[in-house]
C-alpha cells in the first residue's frame, strides 16, 4: 500500500515536467539532389533534378545553355575519372569533357565531398549563369524558419588564375543571404554550412539560388548541396505551480502519508 501511495505522488509531479518530441521537416524536396539522374548540364537534359527548375542565363546570353550542373561523387561516370573519385567531368551535347581540379589529376588541393555525399550541384558564375529555384509549400505565416546549406568552390581544369564564387539566396523576392570564397588558381575552397532564419509571411514563397564569382572566363565554379528549411519549433516551458497550489500538493502528501503509517500500523498490530 505504500509504494502505491508514492506512485500517486509522482503522478502529478510528472505531469508537470512532461515536454512533447518534435522531429523538424525539411520544407525543401530533394534538397541534397540524390534525386538526381545523369551528370551534366541540366538545361540540356543530360542530368535532370527532382523539384528544381533551372531559368534563363542572367544576362540573357544568346544561344548558351545555362551552365548549371549535377554533378556526383561516385568512382566513375562512363567518361574519365580524374579527381580521385568524383564524377566531375562535365560531359554535354558538345562533346566537351571539362574537369575540376583536384588529387586525381595532379593537384592535391583538398576537393572532396560534402557531408550529404553523392549528388550536388555545380554553377558557372561569369558564362551562361541562371538561378536555380523551388517553391517551398507548407510555410506558416508568423512562423520562424531556419534555412541553411552547405557550400564550396572549385574551379576547370582548362582555367587559370586566382577567383572567387559563391551563392546568392532569394526568398519570395527578397535576399536571404550572400556567401562567397576566395580561391587561389586551381585552388578549392571546402564545404561550408550557411544558416540564416526567417519570419514566413505567406503559406509559399519561391527560394532561389544565384551562382556569384568573378572574373569571367576562369570560370569561378560554386557548388551547392544540403539545402533544408525547417520550422523553429519552441516548445514552452512546463508551467510553474501557484504557491497555494503548492501548499495543497504538500498537504496532500502529508496526508496520504499519514493514512499509509496508520494502515502500516494496523496491519502490523
Amino acid at each position: 500500500m505504500r509504494n502505491f501511495a508514492n506512485h500517486k505522488l509522482l503522478l502529478p509531479l510528472a505531469a508537470l515536467v512532461a515536454m512533447p518530441a518534435f522531429a523538424a521537416t525539411n520544407l525543401v524536396q530533394n534538397g541534397d539532389f540524390e534525386q538526381s539522374s545523369g551528370v551534366g548540364q541540366l538545361a540540356q537534359n543530360i542530368a535532370t533534378t527532382a523539384a528544381w527548375t533551372v531559368g534563363a542565363t542572367l544576362p540573357p546570353d544568346a544561344g548558351a545553355a545555362p551552365f548549371v550542373f549535377i554533378v556526383d561523387d561516385t568512382a566513375d561516370d562512363g567518361h574519365h575519372n580524374d579527381v580521385g573519385g568524383f564524377r566531375s567531368v562535365f560531359h554535354d551535347t558538345y562533346g566537351w569533357n571539362v574537369h575540376v581540379y583536384g588529387p586525381g589529376n595532379g593537384h592535391a588541393n583538398g576537393f572532396s565531398s560534402s557531408v550529404n555525399g553523392g549528388h550536388f550541384l555545380g554553377a558557372d558564375a561569369a558564362y551562361a549563369n541562371a538561378p536555380i529555384s523551388q517553391t517551398i509549400s507548407g510555410l506558416t505565416a508568423g512562423h520562424t524558419y531556419t534555412l541553411s546549406f552547405e557550400y564550396a568552390s572549385a574551379q576547370f581544369t582548362d582555367a587559370d588564375g586566382d577567383y572567387h564564387s559563391g551563392w546568392n539566396v532569394d526568398l519570395g523576392g527578397s535576399q536571404v543571404g550572400s556567401v562567397s570564397n576566395d580561391v587561389a588558381s586551381h585552388g578549392f575552397a571546402a564545404w561550408k554550412t550557411f544558416s540564416t532564419t526567417f519570419t514566413a509571411s505567406t503559406a509559399s514563397s519561391t527560394l532561389t539560388f544565384l551562382a556569384t564569382g568573378g572574373p569571367t572566363g576562369l570560370p569561378p565554379f560554386s557548388l551547392l548541396d544540403g539545402v533544408s528549411i525547417t520550422e523553429n519549433i519552441v516548445t514552452p516551458p512546463p508551467p510553474v505551480p501557484e504557491p497555494a497550489s503548492v501548499a495543497l500538493l504538500l498537504a496532500g502528501a502529508g496526508v496520504v502519508g499519514l493514512v499509509a503509517r496508520r494502515r502500516n500500523g494496523r496491519s502490523a498490530a
